[in-house]
């Protein structure tokens, strides 16, 4: 490492902040947004959704995490050097270990930690009653109190960040307020919002001030408005065909990259043993693109010869 913060620190934490940190409240909005946005509410709808997601979150949140688990298990007994320190050895697990794989109540995550995301929508999607009434009596009030609540504690994956864009979302669903309409003519004006806000909030963070979290997270909210736009804007006057490989495989690359991620940064360091910021920058870009050929590869393969598994596995 260079002396002070490297150009690769740099990078990265402009890379990890200011355009990945977008995608969660995304996503969380956009279920929000869609749980209600096609019906109205009422008890028959919501047992038919939850139906719907228990296949779709609950089976492959179990499974992938069950994947994890075995995972571990075989690398304890073949490499167990590569598995130092990385989590108590399967065979010795008791009964709170194995629940602390699918909910860990320490540190919040998982044992396959990229699942939060899924975790955090299960609770949520069962919670929608509550969120409906909280949308309608409170109304748009209510959706700026949980603003506030997450711009001062929300951290990247805490349960505020879910609760605050999927309540979001569902006020737009409620309400049926097209949200790409809505912000399709400041699709220029929220770009350039978005970069320089994250800009400036990212800045403050690296030199140390602690109130750049706030403005980082301000940019995260004019980034969302961005990605509607400039997608509702891009879906109207570009003729873009739909990629069905590419969307089929998202679920699988998603739930399977964090394990190969670690490995293979974990070998990246013990054999290649980068240093330079530039070696680390061709790193980190192109570990995640391999990881994702693979695993658009290993689905497309699965697909073939194993149909039913392979859409049972990815909650389809």
């Amino acid at each position: 490492m260079e002396g002070g913060t490297s150009l690769y620190e740099i990078f990265r934490f402009s890379f990890v902040e200011g355009i990945a940190r977008i995608g969660v409240p995304l996503f969380f909005f956009i279920s929000g947004f869609l749980f209600f946005y096609y019906d109205d509410f009422s008890k028959n709808v919501y047992l038919g959704k939850i139906k719907k997601r228990f296949k779709s979150l609950v089976v492959p949140y179990i499974f992938w995490n069950l994947v994890v688990v075995g995972f571990y298990f075989m690398a304890q007994m073949v490499v167990p050097s590569m598995m130092s320190g990385q989590m108590k050895l399967v065979a010795d697990f008791t009964m709170s270990d194995w629940l602390s794989c699918f909910w860990n109540f320490k540190d919040g995550g998982p044992v396959n930690l990229p699942l939060w995301f899924l975790r955090d929508l299960i609770c949520l999607s069962i919670g929608t009653p509550l969120i409906c009434l909280f949308v309608k009596m409170c109304r748009i009030y209510g959706v700026v109190l949980l603003a506030a609540c997450w711009l001062i504690f929300g951290t990247p994956t805490n349960f505020l960040v879910g609760l605050f864009f999927f309540t979001a979302g569902a006020w737009f669903g409620i309400n049926k307020v097209d949200v790409v309409e809505k912000v399709l003519p400041y699709r220029k004006m929220s770009a350039a919002a978005y970069f320089l806000v994250m800009i400036a909030g990212i800045a403050m963070l690296l030199v140390g001030f602690p109130s750049g979290e706030y403005l980082h997270k301000l940019g995260i909210l004019f980034g969302l408005g961005a990605c509607f736009a400039w997608a509702g804007w891009i879906v109207k006057t570009k003729n873009i065909r739909r990629r069905a490989w590419l969307e089929d495989s998202s679920f699988l690359v998603y739930a399977y990259h964090g394990l190969p991620l670690l490995f293979l940064s974990k070998i990246c360091v013990r054999y290649i043993q980068p240093e330079s910021s530039a070696m680390l920058i061709f790193l980190f870009i192109v570990l995640p693109v391999v990881i994702g050929a693979v695993g658009v590869a290993i689905y497309a393969v699965m697909k073939r010869f194993f149909p039913c598994f392979t859409s049972w596995m990815c909650g389809k």
